[in-house]
């Protein structure tokens, strides 16, 4: 591994984090072991403690009932089979003459004493040749002679040790897991990271269909991967649309800007009169504001789709404004010898632009009235459903073949047998930026015969 990517492997996150964690363990540890190491050694010194107590109370009952003869002849018993383990015993004579024991003599002390044997003593019990500290128990019995009982302080100093060496263990064998895992969990992100840093470089040189890969693990780098590739997915639609919103500029408006150079061209050569040139002038106006009309158009559409509007979003009624519509373009429908028909639930309510909806819905009525033949008929409904509302412009006409209805939405697209009839082909790229900024879905149906266009709210 070279030194350049080691690096980069001690200072990302996910190497980090599991050293922090394993610090965090390492420091819990520790407090855990200085309760354990305390708790467990004053439990051995209670222990001993409590058993040196117990056969020193029993000897001294001994000596009670038989004297210091079998008081000596019940400690050479107990030295000889040891019955209570490694334990010594010392019984000294009032003028402090051992009488039996396997200790030295030694000043009578009463209670608990610690103390190092001044005399070599039998090899321990565990063979370690070391000698014993001892921790002990006096009695002065009632005749003036001394009892005293003992037992090795280096088992208590044995049980510490292994308490420390286990926890050393255990916590030297954390460490090394730790740095192990966080080397193993580094080089895994950072070979994700890598990945996401090429397809991020192939972006940049002009591969807009380049993808992140997921691994299908769903976890926050998955999760934030297939964030990415949606955003990416949106960039390359709005870069696609960008194109293609160019060429169709560059294609459908180079034929308005021609009739305009013609009119001005013809003022020059041809008018002779001011009556001749006020007639070019009108034309050339004509023209000039049908470019601003498209120009604006595409600035409306544009707005809405950044979701500039979004910031004056309240509350409306849908219902209210659908019948406002209704009678608003029933003299309109009469007026091109169409039928309109209105039929609006109320009650239905929409967060949003109430302006952006009545500009949604004017233009599929201005489409079904100016794209269908006379006598048709032209329904206008809102119907409430469990989860919100449908509105539905319909009519009888023509209607659209189904490999036009995704087209249909696109800037400047217009029919073949539209392209007689006035308009810039904007009006349903408009309606459906103006439903996605709602969160309105969109589709178009075969009426049999005729179209239906419906917007619904999402589910």
């Amino acid at each position: 591994m070279s030194s350049a990517r080691l690096t980069r492997i001690l200072r990302s996150a996910s190497f980090r984090l599991p050293m922090l964690y394993a610090v965090l363990f390492i420091l819990s540890a520790a407090v855990l072991f200085v309760s354990v190491y305390w708790t467990a050694t004053a439990a051995m010194q209670n222990d001993m403690a409590a058993v040196l107590r117990s056969e020193a109370y029993q000897l001294a009952e001994v000596h009670r009932r038989t004297g210091l003869a079998g008081l000596a002849e019940q400690i050479t018993r107990r030295i000889n089979f040891r019955t209570r383990g490694p334990i010594f015993y010392l019984l000294q004579a009032p003028n402090r003459r051992v009488v039996v024991g396997n200790l030295p003599g030694m000043p009578p002390v009463n209670g608990a004493v610690d103390f190092e044997p001044q005399t070599d003593l039998p090899e321990p019990v565990d063979g370690s040749g070391e000698r014993p500290k001892l921790t002990g128990f006096g009695l002065t019995l009632p005749d003036g002679s001394f009892l005293l009982v003992a037992q090795d302080a280096n088992r208590l100093v044995d049980m510490q040790r292994a308490i420390i060496r286990a926890f050393a263990w255990s916590g030297g064998l954390t460490l090394l897991l730790a740095i192990a895992g966080g080397a193993l969990l580094g080089t895994n992100f950072l070979r994700r990271i890598d990945t996401i840093t090429r397809t991020s470089r192939a972006i940049m040189e002009g591969d807009l269909a380049a993808r992140i890969p997921e691994r299908g693990t769903h976890d926050e780098i998955d999760q934030l991967v297939a964030s990415l590739n949606a955003m990416l997915a949106r960039i390359q639609q709005l870069m696609d649309g960008l194109r293609q919103v160019s060429s169709d500029i560059a294609h459908d408006l180079r034929t308005p800007l021609g009739r305009l150079r013609q009119h001005l061209e013809d003022a020059r050569e041809r008018a002779t009169t001011t009556a001749d040139y006020s007639a070019a002038t009108e034309a050339a106006i004509e023209e000039a504001d049908a470019l601003l009309e498209t120009f604006s158009a595409l600035l409306r559409i544009a707005q809405v789709e950044a979701g500039a509007q979004k910031s004056a979003f309240a509350p409306f009624d849908v219902s209210a404004l659908l019948k406002s519509l209704g009678e608003t373009y029933e003299p309109v429908a009469e007026d091109s010898h169409h039928a309109l028909e209105v039929q609006v639930e109320p009650g239905a309510a929409l967060t949003g632009d109430r302006q952006l909806i009545a500009q949604l819905v004017s233009n599929l009525l201005e489409n079904a009235l100016r794209h269908t033949p006379e006598g048709t008929k032209v329904r206008l409904a809102l119907r409430r459903q469990a989860d919100g509302f449908e509105i539905e412009v319909a009519d009888n006409g023509p209607g659209i073949p189904a490999p036009e209805h995704d087209k249909v939405f696109d800037r400047f697209y217009r029919l073949d047998r539209s392209r007689s009839t006035s308009g810039s082909g904007l009006g349903l790229a408009m309606v459906k930026a103006i439903a996605g900024l709602h969160g309105l879905a969109i589709r178009l149906e075969d009426a049999k015969p005729g179209l239906r266009v419906v917007l619904q709210t999402a589910r």
